[in-house]
């Protein structure tokens, strides 16, 4: 168990600075475009180049790139002016602190353990004349690993209190997409290979 200290202590500590390493992991991807194709297709993602092609990155990731004869028009929130609407999203910008409240939970429930051993082995040298001397070192061993024990339980609720802090944020985004005639429609295409 003491050889593995400095390794526990190592990893807790990274886990518990992962989260000033990290952005914010509750940010959303937000949908700044609309591309609307001559198939009547509809791709929503944010306009990462609009020169001689059109270049847009998708809700999942994917980059999408467009020819302009292959676009009917395409729409940005900020073309659309007051049309868009406005809603208050909730989000958890320190979401990342969970990192942190992981980390302290298991160097706490180390420390307690280590507590727990030294406790049970001071009782051991409790009995014997010659080892009580190591039994009170072993106390008070046990005594500071309950300490560190407390404190990294102290700061993994700190950690969870802190990744639970909401900000509410004002956005804009698109208007629901019609099904009027003239407007983009859905479309159900049955693919099948042999």
């Amino acid at each position: 168990m003491h050889a593995n200290r400095p390794v526990a202590l190592i990893l807790a500590a990274l886990f518990a600075l992962q989260p000033l390493a990290l952005p914010a992991l509750g940010q959303d991807f937000a949908v700044d475009t609309r591309v609307y194709l001559v198939d009547g297709t509809v791709i929503m993602g944010q306009l990462l180049e609009s020169t001689d092609l059109i270049i847009v990155r998708g809700e999942g990731g994917e980059i999408f790139t467009f020819e302009p004869e292959q676009v009917d028009k395409f729409v940005t929130l900020d073309s659309l002016g007051s049309e868009a609407r406005t809603e208050i999203v909730r989000e958890f910008p320190y979401i990342s602190f969970l990192g942190g409240t992981v980390a302290m939970g298991l160097l706490s429930w180390l420390q307690f353990g280590t507590a727990s051993d030294r406790d049970d082995e001071a009782e051991l040298n409790e009995q014997f004349p010659e080892t009580r001397s190591r039994a009170a070192d072993l106390r008070d061993k046990a005594d500071r690993a309950r300490l560190y024990g407390w404190s990294a339980g102290l700061l993994a609720a700190g950690c969870l209190g802190v990744a639970l802090i909401p900000r509410k944020v004002e956005r804009r985004v698109f208007p629901e997409l019609t099904f009027r005639r003239g407007e983009p429609t859905a479309q159900l295409v049955l693919r099948h290979r042999f």
